[in-house]
């Protein structure tokens, strides 16, 4: 059966003057249109989804399906990379109506789990159209079509997520998010908060960093110096000793957008952006 499929595929392809190939392989299949009414599966298995994660729909590599005897849609796994050259990057959601009506919400992005045999929303980023109220349907036109952002996320104890922040107009609401059921009122003022306090927390000076190895060749001392998001420093932690130029660990700072490291009084390095919660940087300086 698969040696007389691979002659069919063959003979048509020939037949169309569109591959040059081996009868025993098809290695390469090149067209000007390739039309996939149903499926399309790039695996190396050959099966569209991950072996034992059918129900999940984890796909092995890529898997498409068209609208024929249910959803369509495209499956990727791991990584999606873009790119693009001499162009911004631009992903769009496109939604409409059949009858031609107006769509207030054409799409949105989700972060999922898997529970309870389905995947589950955690958490929302959400497109929306301004309400009717604001901007009656008769007044839209192609110059003039104003959106807004909306966060949720899910509460603990809440089966439908709540609303956390709309953003638009140059306008914010930030909050609670049970107005009604059904989230956040829509704000006038460039700000407005609904529910709790606004509390200003400074960012706390650094315990002293950790010397995991030094190279031995003087001894020298070390501080760390935490900077937030507006470059306000704070004072410079506790000092720790190292036999010679060393490489240090350190907390990370709750607000701390940087870390300025200091050597026998003075800053030799930083701002420094490091990754994780745990931070290591190697002295490697000759100042």
């Amino acid at each position: 059966m698969k040696d007389r499929l691979i002659t069919i595929v063959l003979s048509v392809a020939s037949t169309l003057g569109v591959v040059e190939a081996k009868r025993e392989k098809l290695d390469t299949l090149e067209v000007d249109r390739l039309i996939v009414r149903k499926e399309l599966i790039v695996s190396d298995t050959g099966e569209p989804w991950e072996a034992g994660f059918e129900e999940h729909q984890i796909a092995r590599g890529v898997y498409a399906r068209s609208l024929y005897d249910g959803p369509g849609g495209l499956w990727v796994r791991s990584r999606l990379i873009k790119g693009e050259i001499d162009d911004p990057f631009d992903d769009r959601f496109h939604a409409l109506e059949r009858s031609g009506a107006r769509r207030g919400s054409p799409g949105h992005i989700s972060w999922n789990m898997w529970l309870d045999g389905h995947w589950r929303q955690l958490a929302i980023i959400q497109g929306e159209a301004l309400e009717d109220s604001e901007l009656g349907e008769g007044t839209w036109s192609g110059g003039n079509h104003p959106g807004r952002l909306r966060f949720q996320t899910f509460r603990p104890n809440h089966p439908e997520p709540l609303t956390d922040c709309v953003i638009g107009q140059g306008k914010m609401s930030l909050g609670g998010g049970g107005y009604g059921g059904g989230g956040l009122p829509y704000p006038n003022s460039m700000l407005e908060l609904w529910g709790g306090d606004v509390v200003e927390h400074a960012v706390d000076t650094p315990t002293a960093p950790t010397v995991t190895k030094d190279d031995g060749t003087g001894a020298h001392e070390y501080a760390i110096i935490a900077v937030d998001p507006q470059g306000n420093r704070t004072a410079a932690s506790p000092s720790v000793s190292a036999r010679g130029r060393a490489q240090l660990q350190w907390d990370s700072v709750p607000g701390g957008d940087s870390y300025i490291v200091v050597r026998d009084g003075q800053g030799i390095a930083g701002p420094l952006r490091i990754e994780g919660s745990q931070k290591v940087w190697t002295d490697e300086t000759d100042r």
